[in-house]
């Protein structure tokens, strides 16, 4: 867990001002979301990062710009069905740079893949939830808009709807997908009811993992799900975390086929990784160090039966 900077982040002023509980659940549009696009990572230099991302990860290039009106040039990576996004502010005068500079490297934004991006601004907008963009722009990702983290507890989240669909390029095997994000909130009630209020997943199950002292709620997006987790002590990563950075991303888990195997290569690309544990269910787990990952915590899991 990286505990560099513990100052608020530094986003853009929010369009609209109302809460994101104003109206009802289902009095508007929910939007259609069908899958998570990419989750996006703040670093200083995107080539050192690929060093990690392309070249110890596996992930393959396929998009690589500078978007001026951004003033970032991003780099995104697949990761199965989904993607990783690498974002370098190539100007000082924007919210990424000054996100750089005020927090340091690691995860900037979750990308939900959307069938209207129009059409789900509007629906946001039409439910009191504060925005950045109300209409689409263009982005690396195709049309693009995106909610300001204070709808999302903590979570800044962009739609996209692409613009293409290429095929996805070959790896050499050793990610198999993005698995799923996990958001850390202080109240895991109230976050499975802004989730499900704001984007319309359903609850694919709650439940404690007391061998990593969370609670958690599953919530399905296509292959991959989001999952919501709060401490069950006021000690452990996560208690820290939320004292440290409140709430939001906290960190990234990547599909493998072997996590003992995925474990033993990483380190030998130079990787810090722990060993294996056991997870929920049939599921083992390894944690790759966000001092070797630009700032992100990332989680290897090998899915039994």
């Amino acid at each position: 867990m990286s505990t560099r900077g513990t100052s608020r982040r530094h986003w853009p002023r929010a369009n609209c001002e109302h809460s994101p509980r104003g109206r009802a659940a289902g009095s508007v549009r929910v939007g259609v979301f069908t899958k998570i696009h990419h989750v996006a990572v703040v670093v200083r230099s995107a080539d050192e990062a690929l060093g990690i991302y392309r070249d110890a990860l596996g992930l393959p290039v396929t998009k690589d710009a500078v978007i001026e009106d951004q003033g970032v040039r991003g780099v995104l990576l697949q990761a199965g069905v989904g993607e990783i996004e690498l974002i370098q502010p190539v100007r000082d005068d924007t919210g990424v740079a000054r996100f750089l500079a005020g927090r340091g490297e690691g995860l900037h934004h979750l990308c939900l893949e959307s069938t209207d991006v129009a059409a789900d601004l509007r629906a946001a907008k039409e439910k009191g939830l504060a925005l950045i963009d109300e209409t689409p722009r263009r982005g690396l990702a195709g049309m693009i808009g995106f909610l300001h983290p204070r709808a999302t507890r903590g979570v800044l989240v962009e739609y996209a709807t692409p613009l293409e669909h290429a095929t996805p390029p070959a790896t050499d095997g050793l990610v198999r997908n993005l698995d799923h994000v996990a958001v850390a909130v202080s109240d895991l009630d109230a976050g499975v009811r802004t989730w499900q209020e704001n984007f319309g997943l359903p609850i694919g199950r709650v439940g404690e993992v007391p061998a990593l002292g969370i609670r958690q709620a599953i919530l399905p997006l296509g292959s991959a799900f989001v999952e919501l987790i709060s401490p069950l002590r006021d000690e452990g990563p996560v208690a820290n975390f939320l004292k440290e950075r409140g709430e939001g991303m906290y960190l990234v888990s990547l599909e493998v086929s072997d996590v003992d195997a995925a474990v033993a290569t990483l380190r030998g690309r130079g990787l810090r990784v722990g060993d294996p544990t056991g997870g929920s269910g049939d599921a083992r787990l390894a944690f790759i160090s966000p001092r070797s990952t630009h700032g992100v915590t990332i989680q290897l899991i090998e899915r039994r039966g």
